[in-house]
């Protein structure tokens, strides 16, 4: 399977905790999740954009260390910044320098899946490109996979935020969202009935997708859209089909929770590489390897992203249930 990620490369000036000190590391939610696809040792395409300045550098050079290519970055006038500010128990609150253009149509041919998100589905004037491609892969089979990864004060009015998304959902047949980003989104409802209506609605009419929600079993029959609910230190719930996969996290000593749901992201679609027909075990494997990805990276500084060999060292204490 190759997968084609397009999104925001953003140089991430994480701060030491406490203090006003900051360190320059690559980020960017998409760019992350390319990488640590990269690190998990699957095929993965980048189309993203970058200044040719010093920060570009940055983040060309990280990209080559992972052996993702950079022939699908486009210029931009200068490389966007998210500065983050790290609290006395891990978490990070941001703030943006970002411009989002994306001019370019990276080719389908060949992808078995698209994932995007973040800001790049959301942000102008690349925002409507992003829907758009995303469209055009749902169209023509290739899964699509969405992280809303809402970043509120750059998304403007929430009724017209809450609108783009519930657009990208419709087209994605994998959905991963935080439950601060259901909360951020449907203020006062609980994450699952929120995670519910999603999994119910309609797929993108097109052919056979290449991963299908289908009957792995009688529960599993019709399933479709899968959308999983990554809670933090709580781990990760999914709702498939009338399936409810639960999945609490390993603990570790956190150093900080940045890049943790990108982490989480590469690691669960990394292990549905190549599932033909989705059950609900296989998605109970899949949150296994995405809580156990999300708390190695939560044990460092910044999203560096794990090697196999870490995420499998955590599964042992990593146990899924599906009702």
């Amino acid at each position: 399977m190759t997968f084609l990620v397009v999104g925001e490369s953003i140089a991430d000036l994480i701060g030491t905790p406490g203090s006003w000190r900051f360190r320059a590391v690559p980020g960017g939610s998409p760019l992350n999740v390319a990488v640590a696809l990269a690190a998990l040792g699957r095929p993965v395409r980048f189309a993203s954009e970058v200044g040719d300045d010093l920060f570009g550098g940055l983040l060309r050079d990280h990209l080559a260390r992972h052996g993702v290519g950079a022939s699908e970055l486009a210029a931009a006038p200068a490389t966007s910044l998210a500065f983050a500010r790290v609290g006395a128990d891990g978490s990070a609150s941001y703030d943006f320098r970002f411009d989002w253009r994306f001019p370019q149509t990276p080719r389908l041919a060949g992808v078995s899946c698209l994932h995007t998100g973040s800001l790049a589905a959301l942000t102008g004037p690349g925002g409507p490109r992003v829907r758009s491609l995303m469209e055009a892969a749902a169209s023509a089979g290739v899964t699509v996979s969405y992280d809303p990864n809402i970043r509120p004060s750059l998304l403007g009015e929430r009724d017209a935020a809450r609108a783009a998304v519930e657009e990208c959902v419709r087209l994605a047949r994998l959905v991963k969202v935080s439950a601060e980003d259901l909360a951020w989104l449907y203020p006062g409802e609980p994450d699952l009935a929120a995670a519910r209506r999603w999994a119910a609605w309609p797929l993108h009419a097109g052919p056979a997708a290449a991963w299908s929600g289908g009957a792995g079993d009688a529960g599993d029959a019709g399933a479709g859209r899968l959308v999983v609910v990554t809670r933090g230190a709580d781990g990760a719930v999914a709702v498939f089909g009338d399936r409810l996969v639960t999945c609490p996290a390993p603990a570790v000593e956190v150093a900080d929770t940045v890049g943790a749901g990108d982490m989480f992201t590469a690691a669960y679609l990394a292990e549905l590489d190549g599932v033909a027909v989705l059950t609900a075990e296989d998605v109970a494997r899949a949150l296994r390897h995405g809580c156990a990805a999300a708390a190695v990276v939560c044990t460092r500084e910044g999203a560096s992203p794990p090697t196999p060999g870490e995420v499998a060292a955590l599964l042992p204490r990593v146990a899924a249930t599906v009702a």
